[in-house]
């Protein structure tokens, strides 16, 4: 399956989750491939992938980082045939926790989309990645 990470990061964690993830899709036999809407742009193609997982950093309180809230308001892609999920980082000191992947979930709903698994929540730098790759073992398992 080839499977295409979008993401925002702002201070390169939320990147190193998605190596993470596609570390452990390759693992799986999957190919996929990391689009930073910071770096690469607003406008990723979709249409190559089957399954697609989007990723954002909450900051401030609560707040969704401005490159990945310019990508949703533009992007209108019609997300209802494809398999989604969505994984978000926050520090639980904070009472908005993790909100930018609550705002992603309503984006996908909105694009006609299906969250396939229950969402990523990652409290502060994951010094332990197994949470993150057995989410990725989850949702591999969920898409087949």
């Amino acid at each position: 399956m080839r499977v295409l990470i979008v993401y925002e990061t702002l201070t390169g964690t939320t990147q190193y989750v998605a190596e993470v993830m596609q570390t452990k899709l390759g693992e799986l036999g999957h190919q996929s491939d990391l689009h930073s809407v910071r770096y690469q742009g607003q406008t990723p193609e979709f249409k190559n992938y089957q399954l697609i997982i989007f990723g954002a950093p909450t900051y401030d309180d609560g707040k969704l980082e401005q490159g990945m809230r310019v990508f949703i308001t533009k992007c209108k892609e019609d997300l209802s045939a494809m398999k989604v999920a969505v994984f978000g980082l926050g520090n639980s000191s904070y009472p908005q926790f993790c909100t930018a992947a609550t705002v992603l979930e309503d984006w996908v709903i909105q694009q006609h989309g299906h969250v396939q698994i229950p969402t990523l929540k990652i409290d502060g730098f994951p010094d332990d990645v197994s949470p993150i790759q057995d989410w990725i073992v989850e949702l591999d398992t969920s898409v087949k």
